[in-house]
Parts: structure tokens; C-alpha cells; sequence
């Protein structure tokens, strides 16, 4: 009986080409899930600050904003991507005065947003909407 040295080649190369394959599959699925968090957070950070520069200046608001999507979070509201209250600065630059300033900055994902405060006459306080 005469074996042929070249049986079982098509399995190694399919099991090659397929590791390959997958392996470039999770790959594009987490650099898209990394993208959508960030970008999560980059348009959480910039809703937060404009509500702060609309409304009063209320820090912990602008937080709430950041990470439940809300001012007022509802009593079993999870925080997005697992945030603590820590991770997010809130800051209100020169204010009073004419270059008031709302920022809101989440720390570890390098996302920072900052808004110009519309001002009453009376000064630095944001004119009611």
C-alpha cells in the first residue's frame, strides 16, 4: 500500500487561511466597538456641555448627563461603558465674565468638550432658555 505524502494538505491550508480569516474578523469588530465607545463618548461629553452652558451651572447635572444620558437618571440607571462619577470633570472656566466657559472632560478616553455660555446682562449667570 503506497501513502500520498500531499493527503490532508487542503485541511491544513483551510485551517490556516481560516485562522487568518477569524482573526482579522475579531480584530475589525473591536476596533468598531472601541470606535462606537468613543464616539458614545465624545457626543455624551458635547450634549453635557451644552446643556450646562443652556441651563443653570449644576455640576453634578452635567456629570448625570455624561453618564446616564439624563439630568435626572432614573433610580436603576447604569452608567455608560461601567464610568465612575470620578471619570468625568466638570468645570466652569472664567465665569463669571464675558469668556465663561462649560467643560466637561472624561478622563482615560482623552474626549473633552467645551461650550460658551450665553450670559445674562446682569453677568455669569447663563440666560434661561
Amino acid at each position: 500500500m503506497k501513502m500520498n505524502p500531499r493527503k490532508g494538505q487542503s485541511l491544513v491550508e483551510t485551517t490556516f487561511v481560516l485562522a487568518a480569516f477569524m482573526a482579522l474578523l475579531l480584530g475589525m469588530v473591536g476596533v468598531g466597538q472601541t470606535l462606537f465607545v468613543q464616539q458614545t463618548l465624545a457626543d455624551r461629553a458635547q450634549q453635557a456641555a451644552r446643556w450646562g452652558a443652556v441651563h443653570t451651572f449644576d455640576p453634578a447635572a452635567i456629570r448625570n448627563i455624561v453618564l446616564f444620558g439624563a439630568a435626572q437618571p432614573t433610580q436603576n440607571a447604569a452608567p455608560l461603558v461601567g464610568l465612575s462619577p470620578s471619570a468625568v470633570e466638570v468645570a466652569g472656566l472664567e465665569c463669571p465674565g464675558p469668556q465663561c466657559r462649560v467643560s466637561v472632560a472624561i478622563a482615560g478616553h482623552g474626549v473633552r468638550s467645551v461650550e460658551p455660555v450665553e450670559c445674562a446682562p446682569t453677568g455669569g449667570v447663563p440666560a434661561k432658555p
